[in-house]
């Protein structure tokens, strides 16, 4: 590589604000098993969190 050439930048991961989206990636055959894991274990997290925000408001 020359010294004026800069290398690829690296791409940012997606990144879900949504419960929806997790959703989306966790039921998405495509993706790999332990991804989609990932994703439906993320997905329960963010319900939890709704639901502990909404106990808490009474």
């Amino acid at each position: 590589m020359a010294e004026h050439e800069r290398p690829e930048a690296p791409t940012r991961p997606f990144v879900a604000s949504e419960v929806h989206e997790c959703k989306q990636r966790a039921e998405d055959v495509q993706r790999p098993l332990a991804e989609r894991q990932v994703w439906a274990q993320l997905a329960v997290a963010a319900e939890l969190h709704i639901i502990r925000k909404q106990l808490r408001r009474g």
